[in-house]
């Protein structure tokens, strides 16, 4: 995936121990994702997402944590104030408790 023309990452749910999701950490992202998201890969690579946007919005947790525990594949289509661009996000559980995402932007919405 590392030269893959699309934006992709593996992240890793972090959790509190009620089980509530609260971070997500960046373990893998390739040179589109840096592309996408303005930041270096190295910079994203083993840092939270809260560390490298710490204005990030919460709203993130829920579906990809959804996604990791439970293995459920998911489409996500939300603007992101992070790179402020609307995003499509798909969503996949390589492994339990961490979530594969594919991000690509969808020039054609609108933010209201």
């Amino acid at each position: 995936m590392e030269d893959a023309p699309i934006a992709f990452c593996v992240i890793e749910l972090v959790f509190h121990e009620d089980g509530k999701g609260i971070d997500l950490v960046f373990r893998y992202c390739n040179k589109e994702m840096a592309v996408l998201e303005g930041v270096p890969v190295e910079d994203m690579l083993n840092h939270s997402f809260y560390e490298v946007f710490p204005n990030g919005d919460k709203k993130w947790l829920i579906p990809y944590a959804e996604v990791a525990l439970n293995g459920k594949q998911s489409i996500i289509r939300d603007y992101s104030p992070e790179i402020n661009q609307n995003l499509t996000i798909r969503c996949f559980q390589p492994e339990k408790g961490y979530c594969a995402c594919i991000l690509t932007v969808d020039e054609m919405a609108v933010q209201s």
